[in-house]
C-alpha cells in the first residue's frame, strides 16, 4: 500500500484520543475540583468564625478598660474594701458586655487605705469573655524647692 492511501485512510478513521475528554475524565476533575472548593470553604469558615471571636474578646478588654479608667478616677480610699459593685454595661462596636467589678477578692492583702485590688469580669450572652486584676492605689508626691 502506498504512503498516500494510507494517509487518505487514516484521514477518514481518526483516533479516539484525539476527540477530546471523556466522560469519567471529566466527572474526576469535578470531583477534584468539588473537593477542594469544600475544604478551601470550611477554611473559610473556620477563619471567620475565629475573627468573629477574635474581635468580642478584644471589645470585651475595651469595655473593661473604660470601666477600670472610670474607677481609677476615684480616691483608692472611697472605694469599698470587699464586695461586688453594680455590674455596668457598656456598648462597644455595636455589642453590649456587663462589666463587673469586685473587690479585694484574690489579694485581700494588697486593700488598704489606699490601695484597692479590683477584679473586673466582662461577661457577653451570659458567658464570661475577659477577666483582669489590677491594684489602684494612691501616689502623693511633694516637689521639695531648693
Amino acid at each position: 500500500m502506498s504512503d498516500l492511501k494510507r494517509l487518505k485512510l487514516q484521514s477518514h478513521h481518526p483516533k479516539h484520543a484525539e476527540q477530546g475528554f471523556s466522560l469519567i475524565e471529566l466527572l474526576a476533575t469535578l470531583a477534584v475540583l468539588g473537593i477542594i472548593i469544600g475544604v478551601m470553604l470550611t477554611a473559610i469558615a473556620s477563619n471567620t468564625q475565629l475573627n468573629s471571636r477574635t474581635e468580642q474578646n478584644t471589645q470585651a478588654t475595651v469595655a473593661a478598660q473604660q470601666v477600670l479608667d472610670d474607677t481609677r478616677t476615684a480616691d483608692p480610699s472611697t472605694l469599698p474594701l470587699s464586695g461586688t459593685a453594680t455590674p455596668k454595661t457598656v456598648n462597644v462596636g455595636g455589642r453590649d458586655y456587663i462589666v463587673t467589678l469586685r473587690y479585694c477578692v484574690a489579694t485581700p492583702n494588697y486593700c488598704s487605705g489606699n490601695a484597692r485590688q479590683i477584679q473586673a469580669t466582662v461577661q457577653s450572652g451570659g458567658k464570661t469573655l475577659f477577666t483582669v486584676e489590677t491594684v489602684f492605689t494612691s501616689v502623693n508626691s511633694t516637689v521639695a524647692n531648693n
